[in-house]
């Protein structure tokens, strides 16, 4: 509940920062203005350049703060704030620099400082799967609570950074996906046999479909629309909030509120670059991106249970599948459990599966 409320707490800070809509809003932003000005006037020792994939829109649009977007905002006012405009953060939102796959590696060769990934960093780490695992995480907390708390993560995120480069800082929140389509309601497993579905470029996420009767077709996000809009594929897969803020609702018909994979925003950073830093600088970066993961969670909580949620009622037939279907959908993804013990092994996987289980008696699971 502590966690749930800063995550609240920080998102209200961002959406206060740019609301306008009180004498409140007023002095703080008479405030943020005095502080711009005076950041602008120092010449920063260090630049962090961040890119994403989602739209930096807001606060210029009238929509609310998109997951992503939501931490780069709190982070960037935090890391110039704290340093007295020592360390600059220069945000690349909405794919500007590349396609995540593109920008990691930028990240990687130090091209560029940080980037925020997905199911993607799975090319370079495959022990990552593990949290891809169908149906695997019961609820939210319990994906928190294996990324702030678990023994397993930190010893997985140093096998990361030594393998890879990339530094871990933080794990958003890209959201609880779903399956959506143009041919028909989706209610359990049989349904699916025959369609043809769009998937992130991610292994694990071509066996889970496959396992459930349908052919997976990896495509970067930006392909999504045209791909259902020209019947290259039949339906795709994402949160609430990806499906709204991308507008692949005008292209689908339906979708079955399954939750079938917890999906992650993964922030990390160039480790080599990080390492040289300061160690005050450092501390700052971490502190930052702790606050910054706390918005990003609470941005698509409330995109994808409110605000996108009302716009997908209003344009799509949404099917919530009962327990037995459910059951019948985590039968039908079963064997998905049996590819990746073959390709990291069943220590990994074991491991993680018990670790989830703390986790789950911590919550009352």
């Amino acid at each position: 509940m502590k966690k749930l409320i800063k995550a609240v707490m920080a998102l209200a800070l961002i959406c206060l920062a740019f609301s306008g809509s009180s004498a409140v809003f007023a002095q703080a932003s008479k405030s943020t203005v005095v502080l711009k000005e005076a950041v602008k006037k120092v010449k920063p020792d260090y630049t962090i350049r961040l890119a994403y994939y989602d739209a930096g829109t807001w606060p210029a649009l009238s929509q609310n703060p998109l997951p992503e977007h939501a931490f780069a905002l709190v982070f960037k006012s935090m890391v110039e704030a704290n340093t007295n405009g020592k360390v600059a953060v220069e945000l690349f939102p909405g794919n500007a620099l590349g396609d995540t796959k593109a920008t990691m590696e930028m990240a990687r060769s130090g091209s560029i400082e940080m980037v925020i990934t997905t199911g993607t960093i799975a090319s370079l780490y495959p022990q990552v799967q593990v949290i891809f695992l169908p149906y695997v995480f019961k609820s939210d907390e319990i994906a928190w609570w294996f990324f702030d708390q678990s023994p397993m993560w930190k010893e997985m995120t140093a096998e990361l950074e030594k393998k890879t480069g990339l530094k871990m800082l933080a794990v958003g929140q890209n959201g609880t996906r779903h399956f959506t389509n143009n041919k028909r309601p989706i209610h359990n497993p049989a349904d699916m046999k025959g369609l043809k579905f769009r998937v992130m470029q991610s292994p694990i996420y071509v066996k889970m479909v496959e396992a459930m009767g349908a052919a997976a077709t990896p495509l970067a996000s930006g392909e999504i629309y045209t791909a259902c809009q020209t019947g290259v594929v039949d339906g795709q897969e994402n949160p609430i909030w990806n499906i709204a803020a991308n507008k692949w609702n005008e292209v689908q018909k339906y979708i079955t509120l399954d939750g079938h994979t917890w999906s992650e925003n993964f922030v990390t950073i160039n480790a080599a670059y990080f390492n040289k830093l300061p160690k005050d600088y450092q501390h700052t970066i971490k502190i930052a991106a702790f606050n910054a993961q706390a918005a990003d969670r609470a941005a698509e909580a409330l995109a994808s249970r409110v605000l996108d949620f009302s716009a997908i009622q209003k344009s799509m037939e949404i099917y919530v599948p009962t327990p037995a279907e459910l059951e019948q959908f985590k039968a039908a993804a079963a064997p998905t459990y049996d590819w990746l013990r073959s390709q990291i092994g069943n220590e990994v996987v074991d491991k993680f599966l018990a670790s989830v289980k703390e986790g789950e008696k911590v919550y009352g699971y």
